[in-house]
Formats: structure tokens, C-alpha cells, sequence
């Protein structure tokens, strides 16, 4: 392999946990729920709105470019419908500004991220974040996280013109990184956007699986290196 001179990062699901978003998300969809005059289960209405999630994600995957604003919002019109009721404009405004408010209450890094890029910056490693992300949406993150200082470029999909898998925006990290594609090391955790992509892009593909219940797919698209924990990328460079 040749040297590594980047590491680039997904950032929601890497860099993060989901799951510490899961009660932000929660009560915002049942009070989104609320504003149509229904009462809902929590637990039903999140799993309600995580099975649209999943099939907005199915009909999303193939495009090459789109914003995440719409993403979600099909998701949310999908949930709605199954309860009978339609989203209001309005109503799409106001949750994503309750969720965004309690994100900051809730979102916190991984274990040992913060250590792990002071490691790689001592490293004289570039640094880069490639994420399926509107712009707005990455700066509020990046604010409530505080990590901007640690990167040399935060990429978003908005910016790029370009959703992963697409190679464009591989294609416009490694041009930021100014080095081949094979001397960068991509990390994320989706299989089908992180891996599929980066293998294509020619980048170094590093899958983080956080998943106790069951091991990694073993079939194509296969990364090229497994980590469990982020300081495991310490190891790769």
C-alpha cells in the first residue's frame, strides 16, 4: 500500500453515534405528530418513521446529487401518511429546528475521536471530513461538536454537487487533499455509500462497524480494512 498522506471521514454514523440522536429525534416526531392533532406511541411512531427513512434511503441511493432537506422530508411526508395526516410546510420548518435544537442538547462524538485526530495531525496527515450533508445542516454539527479545528477541509454533498457513492465527491476531497486517490484512507460506516464509493474512487476503504449482533458482510463491495473503534485508524497509517 502506498503511504498514506490523507485521511478522509464520513461524519454521521462515524465520527457519531445515531443513536445519541434517537431521543432528539423521537420527541420531535411525536410533537410533529401533535401539531396534526394525533397522539402517537412514541416507540410507533419512530419505528413508523424509521421504515420511510429506509425506503426514501432505497429511492435516494442512485442519484447522484440531491439535498438532504428533501431527503428528509419525503421521510417525514412517508411517516405522516401512514398516520393519515399531510406535512405543512410550516410544520417541516418548525421540527427541523426543535431537532436541530435538541441535537445540541444531545449529540456527542465517538470514543477517542478527539484523541485520534491530534494523533493523525502529529502525523502531518491531512485531514478531511466527506459527508451526505446539507451545508446548513454540517455547520450546525461542526458548531455543536467543535471539531473544525482538527481538519483541513469539511466536504458536504451540497458543496460538492455530489452524494456518495457518486465519485464526485471523492473525486473533489482527494483534489482538496492534493494527493492520489490510493494515498488517502476513507472511514465511514455505511456500506453501501462509505465502501461502495471510496472502492470505486480508488481510496483506500475503511468500514467502522460498531455492531456486536452480527460481523460485517463479507460480499462486494468489501472494504479494505475493518475497524471496531476510531483509534483503530491509528493503525492503518
Amino acid at each position: 500500500m502506498p503511504s498514506i498522506k490523507a485521511v478522509l471521514f464520513d461524519f454521521g454514523g462515524t465520527l457519531y453515534d445515531y443513536k445519541t440522536l434517537e431521543a432528539a429525534e423521537r420527541e420531535s416526531l411525536v410533537d410533529l405528530l401533535g401539531w396534526s392533532g394525533i397522539d402517537g406511541e412514541p416507540s410507533d411512531v419512530h419505528r413508523t418513521y424509521r421504515n420511510a427513512l429506509r425506503r426514501v434511503f432505497r429511492k435516494y441511493l442512485t442519484r447522484r446529487f440531491y439535498m438532504h432537506s428533501d431527503f428528509f422530508r419525503d421521510a417525514l411526508i412517508g411517516m405522516l401518511e401512514e398516520f393519515g395526516a399531510q406535512l405543512r410546510p410550516e410544520y417541516f420548518e418548525r421540527y427541523r429546528d426543535l431537532i436541530w435544537q435538541r441535537h445540541a442538547r444531545d449529540l456527542s462524538l465517538r470514543e477517542g475521536v478527539f484523541e485520534t485526530l491530534t494523533e493523525l495531525k502529529k502525523r502531518k496527515l491531512y485531514l478531511g471530513v466527506v459527508s451526505n450533508i446539507d451545508e446548513d445542516q454540517l455547520a450546525h454539527m461542526v458548531k455543536i461538536t467543535k471539531i473544525e479545528s482538527y481538519f483541513d477541509s469539511l466536504l458536504s454533498s451540497e458543496s460538492a454537487r455530489s452524494c456518495k457513492p457518486d465519485a464526485g465527491i471523492f473525486n473533489e476531497a482527494i483534489r482538496r487533499a492534493g494527493c492520489r486517490p490510493e494515498e488517502a484512507l476513507f472511514v465511514g460506516d455505511s456500506i453501501p455509500q462509505d465502501v461502495a464509493g471510496a472502492n470505486r474512487a480508488g481510496l483506500f476503504s475503511v468500514l467502522l462497524w460498531h455492531r456486536e449482533d452480527r460481523k460485517p458482510p463479507i460480499e462486494d463491495p468489501s472494504p479494505r480494512h475493518v475497524v471496531e473503534r476510531i483509534p483503530d485508524v491509528l493503525s492503518l497509517v
